[in-house]
């Protein structure tokens, strides 16, 4: 009879290859998740503002979907329409600013209008960047290492 080796069998445990395509898609994912978040990351970063004097001009409410530990539900968010020196106009959500009134707003170099600056990202979200990065090279390798046979002694 021909030499036959076999794969022993890992009792217990999912085929090699499940293990693999498994890991390989959840790096995949996660991955992608890095991706997405190191470039909004890194563009809020690099974004600088400026203060520019503008003139409310009206407002609006909008209805928007908030998230709450009991359930999301619909809230009413104020919305001001201010002019810009440039004679454009912008909408900025804001409680504060009456309509007719002269205002200081922060417009980014990305041309979008804030009521006040917003905050560069913290350690706290670059950590977060970090370690999905290494999540990722994490399960990579671990897809990687789970189509390697175990030694056998």
């Amino acid at each position: 009879m021909a030499d036959v080796r076999r794969t022993p069998v890992r009792a217990g445990y999912p085929p090699r290859r499940l293990t693999a395509v498994v890991l390989a898609i959840g790096a995949i994912a996660l991955g992608a998740f890095a991706v997405s978040a190191i470039g909004e990351t890194t563009s809020r970063a690099i974004t600088s503002t400026s203060p520019v004097a503008v003139v409310v001009v009206g407002e609006r409410t909008e209805e928007r979907l908030v998230a709450h530990r009991r359930g999301s539900r619909y809230a009413p968010f104020r919305f001001v329409i201010v002019e810009l020196p440039d004679g454009t106009t912008a909408d900025v959500r804001s409680d504060d600013l009456a309509v007719g009134a002269d205002a200081a707003v922060y417009r980014s170099s990305t041309g979008d209008v804030f009521e006040t600056p917003p905050q560069a990202p913290g350690p706290l979200e670059w950590a977060v960047c970090a370690s999905a990065v290494a999540g990722t090279l994490a399960l990579g390798a671990g897809a990687v290492r789970s189509m390697v046979p175990a030694k056998q002694s």
